[in-house]
């Protein structure tokens, strides 16, 4: 680790070029801060060092070591109003550092007669290890998985079919455990993979049309791949991070991700009850089991509670036959749903296993744990070891100094958890008819932005003296879920009208609760719960919804009691008194502006200043994501994700002001074009990025036209008078905003009737009306199902333009995205070609080629002597048809030529977005790095990265993928034993000829009519419509048929 010290910013950013060559780890005092949190008091501009410091870290992609103690480490010693406090020093490392000494952390001492606080690193040096069991979803690859599973599967347990369960999980983890150990390393793993498939590529080089060497090259080839994939699915599951399907596969953002997850859940001190801190790992896991059994555990007595006093002022009580519908059997299908709905990374209970196990292990596990489940709907009983919860602390704050500053989360057994969601799903059938419209949280059909906009409505003038008097109460309820408690939680569901049996079931979940703690890793305390809602769990926020609709009751029945109580002088109409979301309630003080549901509420329009917090989450993600090198792709996946979701939230409750969408505008364009570098210009409108691909664009969407969009959606259900918003009746009620008239009101007794019409060219209309047909009269988008959808709202505001020919291009099963963006650049004519005047560029010849002609799209596309001999490189490995013509009618002749869906077309449009694409990266590592390799090499490179691809996407086996595998030299995959493959052929209704829909050969045979022309005439004579054949591959010949 190297030493800082001292101004490092300014003077040309020369210090801040020393240390991007220090890759190991920083320390020290930088003078610098990374964002404006670390500030404390007035201070100077500090932005450029701040910048540049943010910019330094992420292209170094340095990790931050956990601090404990003290948030700011320097101070200027001032005693008047100028006193000013920063966080200068820091330690800083790379992965390496953190995954070798994964428990190491630093802390700041008191500065004494200093400026600075002194700044120490502690932790034991030894990498501790977790000793919890995790299932491993990668193990669920494996060929033998199934059989490893059904091997103790099969046999028997004594006992209830919960007991049978447990057992027989408990007996499969040493069995994954040492299937976990015979993986070993897997990025050990994939790097061996990677050096042999380089070596038998080499090897290859020397004679191309040995097939022993080709078998070689093709087997290194499936075993780097299978390693690669086995890496990722573990990355993603420890990262607990979703990437969109297609995303390049990036193990570096998954290593990082792991590497901050486990540094942020690392608790090295913590204060006592005393304030005085802690740092002994044995004190400090007491600590928080004594905390957390305080809060959870404890001594339960059952109370009798009656709250039936309250039903006058219930919204609904169930009837009989809602009662009877809750209860009903639980199905199989049921059962299995829910396990599918789990998604496979998010994290275990106790027992370890994730819900990736059970969907891969469904064939053998399936019918037994769905008869366990079943069985508790029975029986009313749940075994103790399934309702075991594991508590994740997660910190609430960056630096917390003591427990209260951690959140913790449940982590429940799948099978529990299944069992919830079934529960859920029965509650949510009645649950909008018991809550009031003042709720909005969980409720089907409801919008949280409703409680947004009719708060901001109601805050309106609350700046303005001359309306009449009013309040809010904004209350923040703390430790909600965890202080319910449990008597007055089945009090409630008696009051509802819940029948006991299903209040039986939630009452065993609830109550059979016990507790663990995870600290830094280890499992700590056992305990059982004596109140409170488990936080994450599914039924939980349903439940919680049921608590806060009871605080509703009461505070109406307190209102209609108190005769002096008066309504906000703009919610009398709807005797509305209080808005809540889960644990956020509003009850109609303070100063504006405040924040409710994450949004603020203010008197006015929507300002700049209003939205800059909206700003500040966009800039703090990008400065997450700009240290790993993404690819122009990566970037606009990241840009239709997760940096549109903050604009999506905020667009569904605000008309943003149009400085707010330039601005974020402007953010997306500098991080699609620039990313981390200093350098770079936008190469396409940002007009043309917001289209459609099969339009010339990105996909993705104008801020501007999707914010309309969103918020028509809210004045379409003020048209259809949605009664299920509260917003929309507060909005009829305040305003008569609303379709007045239907069309009902022209129809009499079957027939169109218009008395009010004079004009004689109207009554001329009115005789070509249609025939009146019976319906209900609705309001009807105009739609084939007449429903509003966002979607087709955003086309109104953001009209389809024209069509290009050659979007088609970019589509396809094995496309590359990081291809196809530079393919999309070249077809636009926007790469930084020399023939450019305004990039500067007073002309240049190609640097690819010595002839001297100038750099144009058209020429290195592919009139250079250098791309010529690349295509020439790969028509000797594949028959690729490519014309002599220039660039722009070669594009055009490839749309035509390589359309459709066949997968042979698809892999020539993806071999033309990779040929161009390291076309443009041979010409930048010429013109840049002065690097160059021949054009044999680079149509090698080119060939095999789509022969990988076409290898890694799941075909359906037919004739089209025999004869891919066949035109791209891959051996086709062997499946079952020996070389007996079947293949369905089927009928074609009204027609005299039996042809194969479906053909799937083992391998190469050498007449494909031979093989099946003799099959369909051995059927058409018996008439067999639907049967199944056999071809032995080695002799295609020899055919076996037997009805399906």
């Amino acid at each position: 680790m190297k030493l800082v010290h001292g101004e490092i910013y300014g003077r040309g950013s020369l210090n801040w070029l020393r240390l991007l060559a220090m890759s190991l780890g920083w320390g020290g005092d930088f003078n610098a801060v990374l964002d404006m949190s670390e500030v404390c008091g007035a201070s100077g501009d500090i932005r450029v060092a701040m910048n540049e410091f943010n910019e330094c870290i992420l292209q170094t992609g340095l990790l931050s070591i956990p601090m404990q103690g003290e948030r700011f480490t320097w101070h200027n010693c001032s005693l008047d109003g100028r006193s000013l406090w920063k966080r200068l020093d820091r330690l800083l490392a790379n992965d390496v550092w953190m995954d070798r000494w994964p428990n190491m952390y630093y802390s700041c001492l008191t500065p004494r007669t200093s400026d600075h606080s002194p700044v120490v690193l502690k932790g034991d040096c030894r990498n501790l290890q977790v000793s919890l069991f995790r299932f491993d979803n990668y193990l669920a690859l494996s060929p033998g998985f199934l059989e490893s599973v059904h091997s103790i599967w099969r046999h028997p347990i004594v006992g209830t079919r919960m007991y049978s369960v447990t057992r027989k999980l408990k007996a499969l983890k040493p069995v994954f455990r040492q299937q976990r150990r015979c993986k070993g390393d897997l990025a050990m793993n994939v790097k061996l993979a990677a050096d042999f498939l380089e070596v038998a590529q080499n090897i290859l080089q020397l004679d191309r049309h040995n097939s022993l060497l080709l078998l070689l090259e093709h087997c290194c080839r499936i075993v780097y791949l299978k390693a690669s994939k086995l890496e990722q699915v573990m990355l993603r599951q420890r990262a607990k991070m979703q990437w969109l399907k297609g995303g390049d596969q990036c193990s570096r953002v998954f290593f990082r991700r792991v590497a901050t997850r486990r540094a942020n859940k690392r608790v090295f001190q913590i204060s006592d009850d005393n304030g005085n801190e802690q740092t002994d790992p044995t004190i400090i896991n007491n600590i928080f089991v004594e905390f957390f059994q305080g809060l959870l555990g404890g001594d339960r007595t059952d109370r009798a509670m009656d709250l039936q006093y309250l039903r006058p002022w219930a919204r609904h009580i169930l009837t009989d036959d809602e009662a009877r519908t809750i209860i009903r059997p639980v199905t199989s299908d049921e059962v299995k749903t829910a396990f599918f709905d789990i998604e496979e990374d998010k994290a275990p209970g106790p027992d370890g296993f994730s819900s990736g196990f059970f969907k891969a292990a469904w064939p053998v596990v399936g019918e037994e744990v769905s008869k366990a489940i079943r069985d508790f709907f029975k029986t009313g009983r749940l075994l103790k070891q399934l309702n075991a919860t594991l508590l994740t602390l997660i910190p609430k704050v960056r630096n917390p100094q003591s427990v209260a500053e951690f959140r913790p989360i449940s982590c429940c057994n799948v099978i529990y958890k299944v069992i919830t969601k079934i529960l859920v799903s029965r509650i949510r059938e009645i649950l909008d008819h018991l809550i009031s419209p003042s709720q909005n949280a969980f409720v089907p059909g409801r919008l949280i932005s409703d409680n947004v906009l009719l708060a901001q409505e109601l805050f309106s003038g609350y700046n303005q003296c001359r309306l009449p008097p009013r309040c809010a109460l904004k209350v923040d309820l703390r430790k909600a879920y965890d202080t319910v408690e449990w008597d007055f939680l089945f009090a409630t569901l008696r009051m509802f009208g819940f029948p006991a049996v299903f209040i039986g079931w939630i009452k065993e979940c609830v109550t059979s609760a016990h507790y663990s703690i995870v600290v830094n890793g280890g499992v700590h305390g056992f305990f059982a719960g004596a109140r409170g809602l488990r936080q994450g769990r599914p039924m939980s926020p349903y439940l919680f919804v049921l608590v806060m609709e009871v605080l509703h009751m009461i505070l109406q029945q307190f209102i209609e009691q108190d005769g002096e109580f008066r309504y906000h002088w703009r919610c009398q109409k709807l005797n509305l008194f209080q808005l809540s979301f889960a644990d956020d309630l509003l009850l109609f003080w303070g100063h504006l502006p405040v924040r409710y549901l994450g949004l603020p509420l203010i008197s006015a329009r929507l300002s700049v200043t209003d939205c800059q917090s909206l700003l500040q989450k966009i800039d703090s993600r990008i400065k997450g994501w700009e240290g790993i090198q993404l690819s122009f792709a990566g970037r606009v996946q990241l840009i239709k994700s997760v940096l549109t979701s903050f604009e999506v939230y905020w667009a569904t409750a605000f008309i943003l002001p149009k400085g707010i969408i330039n601005e974020m505008i402007k953010r997306f364009r500098t991080f699609l074009w620039k990313g981390t570098s200093s350098s770079g210009y936008p190469k396409v409108a940002w007009e043309t990025v917001c289209r459609p691909i099969e339009e010339g664009g990105l996909g993705i969407k104008d801020i501007l036209a999707l914010n309309r969009a969103l918020m028509s959606k809210h004045l379409w259900a003020v048209i259809k008078q949605d009664r299920t918003s509260i917003w929309v009746d507060w909005i009829i009620q305040m305003t008569g905003i609303g379709i007045l008239d239907k069309l009902s009101i022209v129809i009499k007794e079957g027939q169109w009737n218009w008395p009010l019409i004079t004009d004689i060219a109207c009554v001329e209309i009115t005789h070509v009306l249609p025939p009146i047909s019976e319906g209900p009269d609705i309001i009807s988008w105009k739609a084939k199902d007449g429903s509003f959808n966002t979607s087709r709202a955003y086309e109104i505001f953001h009209p389809p333009g024209p069509k290009v020919f050659w979007s088609s291009l970019l589509l396809g099963p094995f496309k590359i995205p990081k291809n196809c963006f530079i393919l999309w650049l070249a077809i636009m004519g926007r790469l930084s070609t020399l023939d450019k005047p305004w990039l500067n560029h007073n002309g240049g010849t190609c640097i690819l080629c010595p002839d001297g002609v100038p750099e144009t799209h058209d020429h290195i596309f592919f009139s250079c002597s250098y791309s010529r001999r690349c295509l020439a490189s790969i028509r000797q490995q594949i028959p690729l048809p490519w014309p002599h013509r220039d660039w722009q009618h070669g594009v055009q002749w490839a749309a035509s030529r390589w359309r459709g869906k066949h997968v042979v077309n698809a892999a020539f449009r993806s071999l033309l977005a990779s040929l161009v694409y390291h076309i443009w990266q041979e010409r930048n590592s010429r013109r840049f790095q002065q690097r160059s390799r021949p054009p044999s090499i680079v149509g090698m490179l080119v060939v095999e990265e789509i022969r990988q691809r076409i290898i890694s996407v799941p075909l359906r086996h037919s004739i089209c993928s025999l004869g891919l595998f066949r035109l791209w030299k891959i051996p086709w995959p062997v499946e079952g034993q020996g070389h007996i493959y079947r293949t369905v052929l089927t009928e074609r209704r009204g027609s005299n000829e039996t042809r194969g829909r479906n053909g799937v050969l083992g391998r190469p045979v050498t007449d494909l009519r031979a093989g099946f022309r003799p099959v369909l005439n051995f059927c058409s004579q018996r008439s067999l419509r639907d049967f199944r054949f056999a071809i032995d591959a080695e002799s295609p010949f020899k055919i076996r048929v037997a009805k399906s």
